[in-house]
């Protein structure tokens, strides 16, 4: 299988669909309908030379809110019922039952499935994702209905949905295709459902307010950013009714007349680029200036003066959106940070210069002997000097963070800044220059980037203008 082309052999399609948990369960119990002619309508499709993949939702719900499942869950008197602890015991009540019915819906149609159960543990390890990948190639090529479900029993206070799993389902899997089924029949541009949007680019999926009513972990917006996700990363996706007709067979169409289609923005990504471009959860996202970005799109690193606006809280090695500062709809590209985000909301929109100054204080107010206040006297120390001569905010927003860190504040970042920048910090302390006020390093600062180059992923090839 040629890795960066859509898959298709002939008329062959491979799709994943995603069953949400609105269209399975409600207080009184299951869509049976709804499942059992999607089964059947997979079924059809595989007969067709098709391959699918199911992903589904429910198993939490279906174990806590069953009448069937109720009594079982009462025999456990002393285990608590609400919380992350009463999600986890839900699903693993639930979560066999639920097999259990696919399984028998699917043997009456001549399928036969197989389980997979994904935990936010598996998406973070690109080795873990390219195993799943491998059994479920394996799985549709011999046959099987794949059927995969994010674990709520060791995953009960993630965040990750299965909104999310459908898409590093695609990606891992190298789909063509990808359909959430949910209640609704599209997405809405008014609150009053009355104009459905056919179509849309990732953009503006992203940036479609949507209120539509639904259950589950997920929601519209979940699913428009999962979408979204996928379109960057070449498969293109659709929103539709699970109770529409023909729903699986209008899904393996191009350009499928059914619901709200997310075009498909690129060809698939090759296979070195899949996890961090498609499969790993984000933990947070970098907002670029265009000149940052144009660099990226001339196959430069992010360095930390193209950093505009950080969002979210994560360590080294996490993966991140990287979007516009000014459009946050528009998704340029995903990567490993190479510091974790209080260290880059420090330094994001320096210059190297301004860079190696903060760290100079910074190390100065870590190791120095006498009061915070003394070690940032401009009149005493030229990196204070320098750094109060820069006209930009960022310089002045730094220096006030310096100024109002508590020894607490100064010891964690520090620390986090030796652990993530260890090259630029050693310099720094070995040259001991920084307790006189004199920047060292300033090559090793220069040096230092936002994102591991070698982890870049950037969606789209056409110039920025603008």
């Amino acid at each position: 299988m040629p890795g960066g082309r859509p898959l298709k052999f002939g008329s062959m399609t491979r799709l994943v669909v995603k069953l949400g948990s609105s269209s399975i369960a409600s207080g009184e119990g299951l869509a049976l309908d709804v499942i059992a002619d999607l089964v059947t309508q997979i079924a059809a499709a595989q007969r067709g030379g098709h391959q699918v993949i199911l992903v589904t939702s429910g198993a939490a719900r279906l174990g806590g809110r069953l009448p069937e499942l109720e009594s079982t869950l009462r025999r456990y008197t002393r285990a608590r019922r609400d919380g992350p602890l009463g999600v986890a015991l839900a699903a693993s009540v639930g979560q066999p039952a639920l097999m259990a019915l696919y399984r028998q819906l699917a043997a009456a149609v001549g399928m036969e499935v197989c389980q997979i159960l994904l935990s936010k543990s598996d998406l973070d390890s690109a080795r873990a994702m390219r195993d799943v990948g491998a059994v479920l190639v394996s799985a549709l090529e011999a046959g099987l209905l794949p059927v995969v479900n994010g674990n709520d029993t060791t995953d009960p206070k993630s965040e990750l949905d299965n909104d999310h799993v459908a898409v590093a389902v695609a990606v891992a899997a190298e789909a063509s295709r990808l359909t959430f089924l949910t209640n609704v029949s599209g997405v809405y541009a008014d609150e009053q459902m009355r104009e459905r949007i056919a179509r849309l680019t990732p953009e503006e999926a992203r940036a479609v307010k949507s209120s539509a009513p639904g259950e589950g972990r997920g929601g519209m917006r979940s699913k428009l950013n999962a979408a979204a996700r996928a379109a960057y990363c070449g498969v293109e996706c659709s929103i539709g009714s699970a109770r529409d007709a023909d729903v699986v067979a209008r899904s393996l169409r191009p350009r499928a007349r059914m619901g709200t289609v997310i075009r498909a923005a690129a060809e698939q990504l090759p296979p070195a680029q899949r996890w961090v471009g498609g499969i790993a959860y984000p933990m947070g996202s970098i907002g670029v200036n265009r000149e940052a970005e144009r660099s990226l799109r001339a196959g430069s690193t992010l360095f930390l003066s193209g950093v505009k606006r950080i969002d979210g809280d994560f360590e080294p090695g996490a993966v991140v959106e990287l979007v516009d500062v000014r459009h946050p709809e528009r998704l340029i590209g995903r990567g490993s940070v190479a510091m974790p985000s209080a260290v880059l909301r420090l330094l994001r929109a320096l210059s190297p210069d301004e860079v190696a100054d903060v760290i100079s204080i910074l190390l100065r107010l870590r190791h120095g002997t006498s009061q915070q206040e003394d070690q940032l006297d401009e009149r005493r120390f030229a990196d204070v000097a320098d750094l109060a001569r820069r006209s930009s905010q960022a310089s002045r927003q730094a220096r006030a963070e310096l100024e109002s860190a508590t020894p607490e504040r100064v010891r964690a970042l520090t620390d986090a800044l030796l652990a993530s920048q260890p090259r630029a910090c050693a310099a720094m302390l070995a040259a001991g220059l920084f307790r006189s006020g004199e920047v060292a390093a300033r090559q090793q600062v220069r040096d230092m980037h936002a994102v591991h180059r070698d982890s870049l992923v950037v969606f789209g090839a056409e110039p920025v203008t603008p």
